[in-house]
């Protein structure tokens, strides 16, 4: 029996999973955490993380150190991957250094290819999922990665990586550039999302578990009844209808899950509606299984992609 950890630092939120491992499949859950700490808030302006959003961060790097430390488990063996944010913000590796020496987590920031292939990895460990080919989508808080898969070959087919995010999106709602932004980034990629169109969308990640528990109307986040669940594009659109016009407050206080992604969920919901509207999609799939459990499974990052 074997213990590994792994911590996925995205735009919006900060992941710690910590699994037993027997013959390279998980055998037992000990820790499965999140935090919102919004480390790539008004990263498009200042390209840079903020004060805030690092001080913030840090403290969750201390409270996962501790979570490590009794659990047994060495920090500096934790598998720690930053995706777009950290690729964009120039103050990344001061940020990340002072994490190793502090707290002893070694984080390695990973090319947009790397999050769809350990994306892939994790949402294939999900057994659920009967499909030959699927199309999945990880919406992070600055980029979101669209991976068309073969199943039974475990194969990426294609994989690419827009820079549109929840936060990200939340930004250029605030400052009233959405809907030009939106139009850039669609036209940019517009091959590239015809090359993954699919009848059925499968998505991982925070803002699509969120919607899918905001979907079963629970306040409490409700794993269990998440992974799995499938519901219409129809429903999606109703959704968004429905909470266009809700403050972060009224989301919060509607559903308490959210925490401080309350402050992001309407703009993260309008953005994946807006990607379903250009893959064509008619169903939703939403698994648990994303970029953190892919490294778990993987046991490493490949130096392939890791950023240099």
């Amino acid at each position: 029996m074997e213990v590994r950890a792994s911590i996925d630092i995205g735009s919006n939120s900060i992941l710690l999973l910590v699994c037993e491992f027997e013959n390279n499949r998980i055998l037992k859950t000990l820790a499965n955490e999140s935090h919102v700490t919004g480390l790539g808030r008004e990263l498009d302006l200042n390209k840079a993380f903020s004060e805030v959003a690092m001080k913030e961060s840090f403290e969750v790097f201390r409270e996962y150190q501790k979570i490590c430390s009794k659990l047994n488990v060495n920090t500096t063996k934790v598998i720690v991957t930053a995706t777009e944010a950290a690729r964009v913000a120039e103050n990344s590796q001061v940020f990340f250094e002072r994490i190793k020496n502090e707290c002893g987590f070694n984080v390695k920031i990973i090319t947009g290819e790397g999050e769809a292939f350990y994306s892939t990895v994790g949402i294939l460990s999900d057994d659920k999922i009967k499909d030959s080919v699927i199309t999945v989508m990880d919406i992070g808080g600055a980029s979101t990665e669209l991976i068309k898969v073969d199943t039974e070959k475990k194969k990426i087919l294609k994989s690419f990586s827009m820079p549109i995010g929840a936060v990200r999106m939340n930004n250029w709602i605030e400052n009233n550039i959405a809907e030009n932004k939106l139009n850039e980034v669609f036209s940019n990629f517009s091959q590239n999302i015809k090359d993954v169109e699919t009848n059925k969308l499968f998505c991982v990640a925070g803002t699509m578990t969120s919607v899918g528990n905001i979907y079963l109307n629970h306040s409490d986040f409700m794993e269990n009844e998440i992974n799995g669940l499938e519901f219409s594009k129809e429903s999606m659109d109703i959704l968004v209808s429905k909470y266009a016009d809700y403050s972060s407050d009224d989301m919060l206080k509607r559903f308490p899950f959210l925490g401080k992604r309350s402050k992001t969920i309407i703009s993260g919901m309008k953005m994946a509606q807006n990607i379903m509207n250009h893959v064509g999609n008619k169903e939703i799939y939403i698994s648990t299984y994303g970029l953190r459990y892919g490294t778990l499974m993987e046991g490493d990052i490949r130096d392939e992609f890791i950023v240099k």
